[in-house]
């Protein structure tokens, strides 16, 4: 018999404990847990092999004075979980996160002719009521490609395809850095983390001087790598971000010693060669090419420009309470949805990993504004009964593929193992669902550089009152990056960083295994 798996006759009695959560009492009568230690006993009648005695003929005290305590331990640990589950399917909860039980719950007594209770705590998801989702007022940036945005893809290409010099000193802006990093976290005992793969890039002039390490910014990683050399070791030291996804780090003192063992510069490609590189004619057909290709980018970027006043307006007007418990797995995927995002647009990795860095930077506010948008999204795409095929999984992996110069293959490989597969097919399931309400929405296009002032004094009102999360990546939907890039968090993109920030093409596997 599969007691796992059985329905228990069980009494479950629910109470609410606070915003979007609930504690369940579950109580077990005596002649189920009889039953439950009856069946542990036989089961392991049938299988013990004791000396003296054949196979499922041992004595069932013998078996008890041996190992009592061990049969007791998993029938306990079955009828908990088993119980536990049930209750939570017949009472349809939609549980977020992980329950609590209490700690000394395992050490509860399981005995005979006794009732068992015990009492767990889980998250639900939020119930809300949804605004409006017909007639919602939505800008379109317009922008037209001229010759200096080919010009600059061109540039971008040029470094992405370029070739590589190891430097041992000196390094300059854009160079990477690579090496063994021991990570200490204040008031954890031993080292947190380590690993012989970590990665810092000069930070470019326009990014000042800070710079993510392992996730983490660095404010002044420009001078701490401007004198550095081979075999030296960096210390650098920040505060973990409030709302970081690990909670051991939130508001912790954190250093990083770097140990400096390998150093890159790239030197970019002739248009010529890269041109022949590229199995094509001449430049005038790589310019068409490239004209092609970053139309395309505009296109997705206006589009992402609308999704982002969709969420906007989802969150100005719904009023939602998270769970008084948020996850560090809710956290994480807020996180790598916007890293699934951010690889859509084509950000090259290390650009991701700034993006990332500075997101656990934001405010305590601006996190939980990007948890509740998890809980709203997923509420109107089963609204709207969104469906995600596999042909439109592949088909986005591709589209990333594309965008790092990767093999499709390569890429699944690498999300199925970082468990971004799911995240991928929800960043689909949302965008299909936000662009269910751009299609009904009331669209007014308007120049880009009327965008870029809107957004910018957007900027200046959350920096002096409330921030307001969800609007990030529509700060310029028409930049002058490539003339179209938008930029996920402050929009001050430029040209010069797009040709160097774009793809040093052996790089791309470091930044990968930094991250």
């Amino acid at each position: 018999m599969d007691t796992a798996s059985e329905e228990l006759d069980i009494d479950v009695s629910i109470e609410e404990d606070g915003p979007s959560a609930r504690k369940l009492t579950i109580r077990i009568p005596s002649d189920v847990v009889d039953d439950r230690i009856e069946s542990a006993y036989g089961t392991l009648q049938m299988q013990a092999q004791l000396p003296g005695f054949r196979k499922g003929k041992a004595p069932r005290q013998l078996l008890e004075k041996r190992f009592g305590t061990q049969v007791i331990d998993e029938a306990r640990g079955q009828l908990i979980m088993g119980a536990y589950q049930q209750a939570i399917q017949s009472n349809e909860l939609k549980v977020v996160g992980e329950p609590e039980f209490d700690e000394s719950l395992m050490d509860q007594a399981l005995e005979r002719g006794t009732e068992f209770s015990f009492e767990v705590s889980v998250d639900v998801v939020p119930e809300f009521e949804m605004p409006s989702l017909e007639k919602v007022e939505i800008k379109k940036p317009i922008f037209e490609i001229e010759e200096s945005h080919i010009d600059e893809e061109i540039d971008r290409l040029r470094y992405r395809f370029g070739t590589p010099e190891q430097v041992t000193e000196g390094f300059q802006p854009m160079d990477r850095v690579g090496g063994r990093a021991v990570v200490d976290v204040e008031d954890h005992e031993g080292t947190f983390f380590e690993t012989d793969k970590a990665l810092a890039i000069y930070p470019p002039e326009e990014d000042g001087t800070s710079g993510p390490v392992l996730g983490l910014l660095i404010d002044d990683l420009a001078s701490h790598l401007a004198g550095a050399k081979l075999g030296d070791e960096l210390v650098l030291e920040t505060i973990g971000p409030p709302t970081h996804e690990r909670s051991e780090l939130r508001d912790k003192k954190v250093t990083i010693r770097l140990t400096v063992e390998d150093g890159e510069r790239v030197t970019p490609l002739e248009v010529d060669v890269l041109t022949a590189s590229l199995g094509l004619e001449d430049e005038k057909m790589l310019r068409e090419r490239i004209r092609l290709e970053t139309e395309n980018r505009r296109d997705q970027e206006q589009r992402a420009a609308e999704r982002e006043q969709v969420f906007e307006y989802l969150l100005e007007n719904t009023t939602l309470e998270l769970p008084k418990r948020v996850s560090e797995a809710q956290v994480a995927r807020s996180i790598e949805r916007q890293r699934m995002e951010l690889l859509y647009r084509g950000e090259e990795p290390e650009a991701v990993e700034r993006a990332l860095a500075e997101m656990r930077e934001q405010t305590q506010e601006q996190a939980l504004n990007r948890l509740k948008l998890l809980f709203i999204m997923d509420r109107i795409a089963q609204e709207f009964e969104i469906q995600v095929t596999e042909p439109e999984i592949n088909g986005r992996i591709a589209m990333i593929a594309q965008q790092r110069g990767e093999r499709p293959d390569a890429v699944r490989t690498e999300l199925q193992k970082s468990g971004g597969l799911q995240e991928v097919a929800r960043q689909i399931a949302e965008h299909k669902a936000a662009d269910r309400i751009v299609d009904q929405a009331d669209v007014t296009e308007i120049p880009a550089e009327d965008w870029n002032r809107m957004a910018e004094e957007k900027k200046a009102q959350r920096a002096g009152g409330a921030p307001a999360a969800g609007k990030a990546a529509s700060k310029k939907a028409a930049s002058k990056k490539a003339g179209t890039k938008t930029d996920a968090k402050a929009g001050k993109k430029t040209a010069k960083k797009t040709g160097k920030k774009a793809g040093k093409k052996t790089g791309k596997k470091a930044a990968k295994k930094s991250s």
